[in-house]
């Protein structure tokens, strides 16, 4: 049998699919078909699911009814099997190099991103009740999304529903859901400043298992500071001005680091439960946040996921499941590409290593300089836009592994001219 990109690409989940407890086995609508589609939409150019299911049915990819197919997408049961899918992958991934070897504290400990993207609603999504009474349709409904910051891989944590506020998602979730694997120990949680919520983070810590890494806000009023010791000539510990045990109006003490950018000259304050880790560990892994803005840039630029796929929390979830399978997926690709074919995007390092050197030589014009740290824990690389059309016109015209590869290879070392 022939082998084509498309198989190659859904070869980790499809072999999944039958192991997972929310599976269903004799549907007319396999599970497999359901992930096959999925995957399909995401990396489609179509603007709609009907406009996808008739290119699908025009390349006889399926031949499953409208009804079906939409049912699918708002099926509680599919939706629990994909994200089963998911989590199961996600803890999968791993990478040739250990990003944090640098660091040996952070050595078997998870160091996940949090944050929430926002899609606009579907197009016949019903209205809800806001906080006043007043029924209104919602603009825009937000998943919230965890990023193993180690490997790279994806998760869908939370989905709001209605008018709800992303972070009242979150606070519902379980505890256990924070961790990438269960019963995870030193998980650290690295979140944007929304989440200064003392009861979070003390709760997190005490009943969670698990440390929060976040920024201060302005109006955060410091009853009691404390200065505590550091070592202050470690490499680790390079821009940092202060490390303190502090304590606000409400109960429990936190740590407080300043630190000063040296690029850029700024000043930044970091709030956090994790009293063991050096200062300036505390600060890179903040900085490292950043790398959760990339995924969301795939998904809405590259991916061009804008809109909802159906009314109601569900479509928007699976649709953010099949995101993140998709995401996923192109990691353990890009993995097989560079270990069996020896193809790395190596136009987008050398991209980069031009950017550092341009992002240095103004800094020295302004008597600063770049922070090692940027070029020793580099971003999670992401795939080029060139790639992801490359992906996207393998599985449309379902080209042959051998013959994708050929066409691939030019496209990795030079941007189109």
């Amino acid at each position: 049998m022939t082998l084509l990109v498309r198989d190659v690409l859904l070869e980790p989940a499809l072999t999944l699919v039958p192991t997972l407890d929310n599976h269903l086995a004799g549907l007319g609508f396999a599970d497999a078909q359901f992930i096959t589609l999925g995957l399909g939409r995401i990396n489609s150019f179509h603007p709609s699911g009907r406009a996808f299911l008739q290119s699908a049915r025009q390349r006889d990819l399926t031949d499953v009814s409208l009804k079906a197919y939409f049912g699918a997408a708002s099926s509680p049961r599919r939706l629990a099997m994909i994200h089963e899918l998911n989590t199961t992958l996600s803890q999968r991934i791993g990478t040739p190099v250990d990003r944090f070897a640098v660091f040996a504290e952070l050595a078997g400990r998870d160091v996940l991103a949090l944050d929430g993207h926002d899609v606009r609603h579907g197009t016949h999504e019903p209205a809800a009740t806001m906080a006043s009474g007043r029924r209104e349709v919602p603009g825009t409904v937000t998943g919230v999304f965890l990023r193993n910051l180690r490997t790279g891989a994806a998760r869908v944590l939370a989905q709001t529903e209605g008018h709800q506020h992303e972070w009242a998602a979150v606070k519902a979730r379980p505890w256990s859901d924070f961790h990438w694997k269960p019963r995870a120990k030193g998980t650290i949680l690295v979140i944007d400043p929304v989440a200064v919520d003392f009861a979070f983070l003390r709760g997190a810590k005490f009943k969670g298992g698990f440390t929060v890494i976040t920024r201060t806000k302005a109006n955060l009023v410091v009853r009691e500071a404390r200065p505590v010791a550091w070592d202050k000539k470690h490499r680790h510990n390079r821009g940092v001005l202060s490390d303190e045990r502090v304590q606000f109006a409400e109960g429990g003490e936190f740590r407080r680091i300043r630190y000063r950018d040296p690029e850029s000259g700024e000043v930044y304050e970091f709030l956090t439960t994790e009293f063991h880790l050096a200062p300036g560990i505390i600060a890179q892994l903040y900085r490292l946040r950043w790398d959760i803005e990339k995924f969301f840039d795939v998904c809405e630029n590259l991916l061009a996921e804008k809109r909802a796929w159906g009314s109601g929390p569900v479509p928007a979830q699976v649709q953010n499941e099949f995101l993140v399978l998709a995401h996923n997926l192109l990691l353990i690709l890009n993995g097989k590409l560079e270990a069996e074919e020896g193809i790395r995007d190596e136009k987008v390092e050398m991209k980069y290593e031009a950017a550092l050197k341009q992002r240095a030589a103004v800094a020295r014009s302004n008597g600063r300089t770049v922070s090692p740290w940027v070029r020793v824990l580099r971003r999670i690389t992401r795939w080029s836009s060139q790639f992801t059309r490359w992906i996207q016109d393998a599985i449309v015209h379902g080209w042959e592994w051998q013959q994708g590869i050929a066409k691939l290879r030019p496209l990795m070392l030079a941007y189109l001219r």
